[in-house]
């Protein structure tokens, strides 16, 4: 369903000057009239402005910011990352799917690229949810099937969190941080999370699924959220390409991957180290939920672990948690 409607919005970007004969469409789609009026109202469900002019056809009113298999594909610089693709108008959660995908058995290539404009129930990390505005964020999942020890999955995740520095840092020129272990922010407000789920054996990574919400265009932000959160166009003041930061986010993330497999893991902690302000130096308190701990970061250690000095002078490597500054 969701490849028919991407090929239905296409072919009315391609007539944007004219209105397009329903009886034509549904033609060239090979459906009934009938099921074709039921995509229009799915797409304009979906906050794609479709007007229905009488004896003439449909005609978008406007250029729709969707995120289209055809525009991304034409554009992809990538081996693996986004070669096999899932788009969704709207979906319960991109990790969700990726993961039903993968435990029902179906065939999931290295690389396979889940991305939606939507989600409904968006997962964040330590069970938080994520708010999914319509067209106006980046919320996808790639699947990865790494030939390494699993006690390196973490750094695909300060990976991630790198490349998409990287590719926002070049699309918008804003200043861009990474909080350990995975959020972005600009101006001390998170504009972006990383969600990594894995299924491994002691020796062997079965699969990685590595889920990343980005807050590209947003007007505004909930009220319960708003003081801790912004988006990219809140800050610039303009809308930015998602499709832009997509395509670079992709082939920044598939070279630290390859980078990592042929040279080890120092080469995603230097990137990260260079990229945060939380790696050395800063005074921070993490909680994992079981303890605290408070003191001054010293860098990470190969699996990706964040090095803390305590007030003891004793160095403690923590692998997951919650950071806050400390006064």
């Amino acid at each position: 369903m969701e490849r028919k409607l991407d090929e239905l919005l296409f072919a009315l970007m391609q007539n944007m000057t004219i209105a397009v004969s329903g009886e034509k469409l549904a033609r060239d789609l090979g459906v009934s009239h009938s099921t074709l009026v039921r995509w229009i109202d799915k797409l304009r469900a979906a906050k794609v402005e479709i007007r229905g002019e009488l004896f003439t056809g449909y005609r978008l009113t406007r250029v729709p910011d969707v995120l289209l298999p055809q525009l991304l594909r034409s554009r992809l610089r990538t081996g693996r990352l986004g070669r096999s693709l899932y788009h969704f108008y709207s979906v319960d959660s991109t990790n969700g799917f990726a993961m039903r995908l993968l435990m029902h058995g179906r065939s999931v290539p290295d690389g396979t690229l889940i991305l939606a404009e939507s989600q409904t129930a968006g997962r964040g990390r330590m069970g938080r949810t994520w708010h999914s505005e319509p067209e106006s964020g980046l919320y996808l999942s790639i699947v990865l099937r790494p030939t390494v020890s699993p006690g390196f999955a973490p750094l695909f995740t300060l990976a991630c969190a790198v490349a998409l520095h990287a590719a926002v840092h070049r699309i918008t020129r804003l200043d861009v941080d990474i909080k350990w272990p995975n959020d972005l922010l600009v101006g001390r407000k998170k504009v972006a999370g990383i969600l990594a789920e894995i299924q491994a054996d002691l020796d062997r990574i079965h699969f990685l699924v590595i889920g990343a919400g980005l807050n590209v265009n947003h007007k505004a932000l909930p009220e319960d959220l708003a003081d801790r959160a912004t988006s990219l166009r809140l800050v610039s003041g303009h809308p930015h390409s998602r499709l832009d930061i997509l395509l670079d986010f992709l082939e920044r993330f598939e070279a630290l991957i390859d980078r990592f497999q042929s040279e080890g893991p120092e080469t995603i902690v230097s990137e990260w180290t260079r990229h945060s302000s939380f790696a050395v130096g800063r005074r921070v308190q993490i909680t994992d939920g079981l303890r605290t701990a408070e003191g001054i970061t010293r860098g990470l250690n190969s699996f990706g672990a964040l090095r803390v000095e305590t007030a003891s002078g004793r160095i403690e490597e923590l692998y997951s948690g919650e950071v806050r500054d400390w006064e």
